[in-house]
């Protein structure tokens, strides 16, 4: 080979070398480590992941989540970007809409304050964080099985860890064959040598002529540093351990090749697998024509019991109270778990006629239809339940309707995808996941059991309204004015404390921390007291 074909060779951008690593899960080594170009892209690689990780220690150590969480989605994202377009690499853009759902979700981190919405919400960012990465450069998200999602997750999170230990190799190896970094390191240190002994006597100079400086130079050398090593150590290794799935992230995702549709095509494998064994059709017959006639059972006294109203009629109070809160729980389990079968009988059945298939295809959507029945029953208890004495309303009932009302949605995609296309209800499930979070954050469950309960004078629970989270303050403080005697001077007592609690908390302070439902709580807050309604 020619000088000028291996310079040719040698000035591109050799990390795209790392592939054949990536290929086997970081199993390979760049075989060009000590180039220029190679360690001129690997050490840009480094750089951003280190600044990757410097964020996550400044938006995040010590501090609230808050509008830190769309920030560094922002940056990873960017980064993502510009590492692809550096490495010219393909971008799937199909699977893009990914991003509206984990802009929305890492938003909302900033806009509700619900410890449940603020978990759920970090979840979802997480998931969709990782399915952007993994689908990045190949692919197709909407193929995937139900099994797809959670392998996707897994091997995106396998790639995060995996990814950098090529480079990481290249990078030592380099430094420890170059002899021109090995000099300059030790001219490094030579240089410190030679300036301390100036540097502690300039200081000792500029000290003595300005007390200002000395104050500060005081103030530096006063520093208990071995105290602060522990905590500095702990920082350190969060920055690094975040830098390193930062650098896994632009490696996998910009610089993988036909991962995705490894997955999907081996979802299908998986299917077809499972279909050629398993169940026949008379078992799976069985089955469902056997829990389809229980379920029809229950469902005629649905409609003959509930639905009529004749156990309202006929039931003592106590005993219809009764009856309608024990059922939407167990109503509820009985769908999911009635979804779990359809879909489990799918995979186990083995190869049919299409007869047999057609058949198969009638019991289930009959399946679906009464499992539909039930969670209208279920939903109907829980508005019968809301309307009897003494009934608190409490966030986890308003998230439990909101579930029971997608769950439905996802049924009704069930018999769809049945009786057309199987391979699509998964894409379906995972839209039904992003809708029912997306819902319960519009929906702000603090808020509304807030307003609902203090609506309800006579039956204020005081005690369960003090467990809410910031969501709930404004309405608290509306409240005020609604309240009888002995409740409003608990709820005026709550707030000043509750205000109180605010303006001490250091972690919510620094502007990382921005949350819009924490600065109206502690902004109405602060008007109650200026107008004399809450003690300072």
């Amino acid at each position: 080979m020619s000088i000028v074909e291996q310079k040719g060779r040698l000035s591109g951008s050799t990390i795209r070398l790392y592939r054949k690593g990536q290929a086997g899960d970081g199993a390979g080594v760049s075989a060009q480590a000590g180039t220029v170009g190679g360690v001129k892209a690997a050490n840009q690689v480094v750089l951003a992941a280190l600044a990757l990780g410097g964020c996550v220690d400044l938006l995040f150590y010590g501090k609230a989540p808050g509008i830190s969480v769309l920030l560094f989605v922002g940056l990873v994202l960017g980064a993502l970007f510009w590492y692809a377009r550096r490495e010219q690499a393909r971008i799937a853009w199909r699977n893009l809409w990914l991003l509206v759902p984990l802009f929305f979700f890492a938003a909302m981190v900033a806009v509700r304050d619900s410890d449940m919405l603020t978990t759920l919400n970090i979840c979802a960012v997480a998931g969709l964080l990782l399915l952007v990465v993994g689908f990045f450069a190949e692919g197709r998200v909407e193929q995937l099985g139900l099994l797809g999602y959670p392998l996707a997750l897994a091997r995106a999170a396998k790639g995060l860890l995996v990814q950098p230990r090529p480079l990481a190799a290249d990078i030592r190896k380099s430094a420890v064959t170059n002899r021109s970094g090995i000099r300059r390191a030790g001219e490094i240190v030579r240089g410190i040598l030679l300036a301390v002994p100036l540097l502690l006597l300039f200081t000792f100079l500029l000290s003595s002529a300005d007390s200002v400086f000395q104050g500060y130079v005081n103030k530096v050398f006063q520093a208990r540093f071995l105290d602060d090593a522990p905590e500095v150590g702990f920082r350190l290794g969060i920055i690094l351990l975040a830098a390193w799935m930062a650098a896994g992230a632009l490696l996998y995702g910009a610089g993988r090749r036909n991962r995705a549709s490894s997955i999907s095509s081996g979802a299908a494998t998986a299917k077809l697998t499972a279909r050629s064994r398993g169940l026949g059709f008379v078992e799976a017959g069985l089955v469902l024509g056997l829990v389809n006639t229980l379920f029809a059972a229950f469902s005629w006294i649905q409609f003959t019991v509930l639905f009529s109203g004749q156990a309202a009629r006929t039931m003592g109070f106590e005993e219809y109270r009764e009856y309608v809160r024990r059922g939407f729980g167990e109503l509820l389990v009985v769908a999911v778990l009635t979804m779990i079968l359809i879909l489990g009988l799918r995979r186990a059945v083995r190869r049919v006629t299409e007869d047999q298939e057609r058949n198969l295809k009638v019991l289930n959507s009959i399946m679906i239809v009464l499992a539909l029945v039930m969670l209208v029953s279920a939903f109907e208890r829980m508005v019968v339940w809301e309307g009897i004495q003494f009934y608190i309303n409490t966030t986890t009932r308003i998230v439990v309707r909101t579930f029971i009302v997608w769950l439905g949605l996802l049924f009704g995609w069930l018999f769809l995808t049945g009786l057309l296309r199987r391979d699509r209800f998964a894409i379906g499930a995972f839209i039904a996941l992003l809708g029912f979070l997306a819902t319960i954050n519009i929906v702000n469950p603090d808020a509304d059991v807030a307003a609902y309960n203090i609506g309800r004078n006579d039956e204020l629970s005081t005690r369960y309204l003090y467990l809410l989270s910031d969501d709930a303050i404004p309405a608290l403080a509306a409240g005020l004015q609604t309240v009888d005697y002995p409740q409003r001077n608990e709820l005026r007592e709550y707030l000043r404390y509750r205000l109180h609690d605010m303006e001490r908390d250091e972690s919510v302070q620094d502007w990382p921390s921005f949350n819009l439902a924490r600065l109206q709580a502690r902004e109405t807050l602060a008007r109650l007291r200026d107008a004399g309604e809450i003690l300072p």
